[in-house]
């Protein structure tokens, strides 16, 4: 009976040693970021054996296929998937601040004449340019990057030509706002697809957005909030708990900004470092003018677009600060925006869709890519945007 017993118990311990083993080597490779022991040690990384080129951009031939990118496998003594993330820099740079560009796990990855323009605009060469990027490829294993190696480089010489890239964009909704331009606020004005007027986008950081404007206290109603797509409510932006987010960081809807009483209001968001202020402001002196328009070779495509009257903007109903236009249709070339139809007050800004026009001495002409877009103005801060119509 006592080797029965030491039998029985025996089988027990290997048992449970076996339990134990299986336990630990689960947890091994659930680990949401494994490390990998390779049994030698890794020295080169995948190679690129596309050619640096030189590639016409045309926007002719925009849907045509423009380059491939094509890499030899990186070689890693585990059997485990290997992912290869594409990187871009503008040539000289050194990859300091490498633009990820995809994510793959095949070996090779194409595009079309108008994304290779795309891309050389997101690195900021300058259209009508001609100008370098560079491509590389890191191999990693496994989700998080694990045993990342990074593969030799290729150059690619282009021209680019002006396009519109498509940049998120913020508007206002809710009963402090008139949306469907009435001139007043109320709950009418929750509304996602009325003539929302647009938060004005910072020209060099595409993450930050400013609005000047007026605010309405209505019994109550001071509530408003922030969306990005023409008729739909997500993504919305808002608070929670007092902190700046999103519907999409949320798993939910935000709460609203609220104010205090009717007036005048300074908003400044940031959508990647989740910040926000919104401070009364006194605007006491500012102008109310009475016409705002544009004028410029952006309206014909020829300097015949800067003789006869201005195109004239809507002034707000409810704002008589914030002009705009809607569906109007714009060529290459520039403008400036002027009040009264005349000189000697007229606003100028640098960049193209979006930027902060002066009226100090001779303004710059405003650079103006060719589309069909909605345009807002701000005449207390020379502020404006032209929304890409879809």
């Amino acid at each position: 009976m006592k080797n029965s017993n030491y039998t029985v118990m025996k089988k027990i311990s290997i048992l449970l040693f076996a339990f134990v083993a299986a336990l630990c080597f689960n947890a091994c490779i659930e680990d949401e970021d494994p490390t990998f022991v390779l049994e030698q040690e890794q020295t080169e990384g995948p190679l690129i054996v596309s050619a640096n080129s030189t590639i016409a951009l045309t926007k002719e031939n925009e849907n045509l296929q423009g380059f491939t990118l094509v890499w030899e496998d990186a070689q890693y003594n585990v059997n485990t998937p290997i992912s290869y993330t594409i990187q871009a820099a503008a040539a000289g740079t050194d990859f300091a601040n490498p633009l990820e560009v995809a994510v793959t796990t095949d070996r090779f990855y194409s595009w079309t004449i108008g994304e290779l323009n795309s891309l050389a605009i997101l690195l900021e060469l300058e259209p009508d340019n001609e100008a370098s990027f560079e491509l590389r490829v890191v191999s990693s294993l496994g989700t998080n990057g694990g045993a990342s190696i990074t593969s030799n480089p290729v150059a690619l010489t282009v021209t680019p030509y002006s396009t519109i890239i498509v940049t998120r964009n913020l508007f206002l909704v809710g009963n402090t706002v008139d949306t469907n331009k009435d001139g007043v606020a109320n709950n009418d004005d929750w509304n996602n697809g009325a003539t929302n007027t647009y938060l004005f986008r910072d020209p060099d950081n595409s993450n930050i957005f400013y609005f000047r404007g007026f605010f309405e206290f209505n019994d109550g109603e001071n509530e408003f909030k922030l969306l990005e797509n023409k008729g739909a409510w997500q993504p919305q932006w808002g608070l929670d708990g007092g902190g700046f987010t999103s519907s999409d960081i949320l798993g939910g809807d935000p709460g609203a900004f609220t104010i205090g009483s009717s007036g005048y209001y300074e908003l400044i968001v940031n959508i990647d470092e989740l910040t926000h202020e919104l401070n009364a402001i006194d605007i006491t002196g500012a102008t109310e003018y009475t016409t705002i328009g544009f004028i410029g070779s952006a309206r014909t495509g020829d300097d015949t677009g800067w003789g006869g009257d201005d195109t004239d903007l809507i002034q707000s109903p409810f704002n008589p600060h914030i002009w705009y236009a809607e569906n109007v249709t714009l060529f290459d070339g520039a403008l400036k925006f002027r009040h009264s139809n005349d000189w000697p007050g007229n606003w100028g800004g640098s960049t193209p869709l979006t930027g902060q026009a002066t009226t100090e001495g001779n303004p710059p002409d405003t650079p103006v890519i060719a589309g069909t877009y909605d345009i807002w103005f701000n005449d207390l801060d020379g502020r404006y945007i032209f929304v890409p119509r879809n």
